[in-house]
């Protein structure tokens, strides 16, 4: 089991890399308001995040809310891993 600081972490990993970021990405940074992230975008990073967890996910990780926070999402993902 990951920790809540683990499971932030990683997804903090995976949106940088998906938006080829350099700067840190903090949790309350919203995908598409405050780091840009475009639909495309939004796919790649599921994949991502499938790829780091070695599961498929439902599509609702990131369309469950239209824009959610890197936090959110960490919850989100922990929460649908977890619950499997």
């Amino acid at each position: 089991m990951r920790t809540k600081e683990e499971w932030q972490e990683l997804v903090k990993v995976a949106v940088a890399e998906t938006l080829r970021r350099k700067e840190p990405i903090s949790d309350g940074q919203r995908l598409m308001g405050d780091l840009g992230a475009e639909s495309i975008d939004r796919i790649d990073l599921t994949f991502r995040l499938e790829e780091a967890v070695g599961q498929a996910l439902e599509d609702k990780i990131l369309l469950a809310e239209p824009d959610p926070t890197v936090g959110e999402l960490a919850v989100r993902l922990q929460k649908m891993v977890e619950e499997k």
